[in-house]
């Protein structure tokens, strides 16, 4: 039977609300699941052992040497479902496929917790992206998206994980369109990539922005680069 090896933090929440969405999708039942991770403890770890999901621990900052520990299992596709460091090409390469469920709407909200940037911005929309990986980050052609619309009484913590939910609800689509040989549709237009911010600074520009749409004035944005794709 295949495998579907997903990679994540053994303690993030977002792979724990992605695979708890996905667990009992009927089409995702059909292959084996595995669960990439850097410990041997934490939330997303106790989950998948109470559903059978295997767990293996790889060394997050020297992956190109846990090769052998995926290698002779049956490898289709590695899936990131929040996974902190970059993921070498030479482990990439073990699989077939390799797809990364990213926390916003590219080209847009390219880097890491671009919920926090989403809820400090009060966007209009914000959503998931499923895309392949290649060696850049954020990068790779686009499999699909959702949208919902950024209500002000939403928190931090609803939007994130609204935005995992949202990423289950369409990651078994993603899978089937990748396995159909699909390859997805090339990024282009106006891109963003947003530095990481604390919660202090969200928040500061959140209370700004707030006041700034009161006024009627035009918002702030939080630390980012941006460029067109050619």
């Amino acid at each position: 039977m295949k495998q579907l090896h997903f990679i994540g933090m053994a303690d993030g929440l977002r792979p724990l609300f992605i695979l708890q969405g996905c667990v009992f999708n009927p089409y995702i039942q059909q292959y084996n699941m595995c669960y990439i991770t850097e410990k041997s403890e934490g939330i997303v770890v106790e989950f998948c052992k109470k559903n059978n999901i295997e767990v293996v621990v790889v060394e997050a900052n020297n992956m190109e040497n846990e090769i052998e520990k995926v290698k002779d299992m049956n490898p289709l596709m590695l899936i990131a479902i929040g996974w902190s460091t970059r993921i070498p090409p030479k482990f990439l390469s073990v699989f077939k496929y390799a797809i990364n469920c990213h926390g916003g709407l590219l080209p847009d909200y390219r880097g890491h917790n671009a919920y926090m940037h989403s809820y400090a911005n009060i966007e209009q929309e914000y959503g998931p992206t499923i895309h392949f990986m290649n060696e850049k980050f954020d990068d790779g052609n686009i499999i699909l998206q959702a949208k919902a619309k950024l209500f002000l009484e939403e928190t931090p913590l609803i939007i994130h994980r609204r935005m995992s939910e949202m990423t289950a609800q369409i990651l078994p689509q993603a899978i089937q369109l990748v396995l159909s040989g699909y390859q997805g549709e090339k990024q282009n237009g106006y891109a963003r990539y947003f530095y990481k911010i604390d919660r202090a600074e969200m928040e500061s520009i959140r209370q700004k922005n707030i006041e700034n749409i009161r006024k009627g004035i035009k918002k702030e944005i939080t630390r980012h680069k941006s460029w067109e794709i050619e």
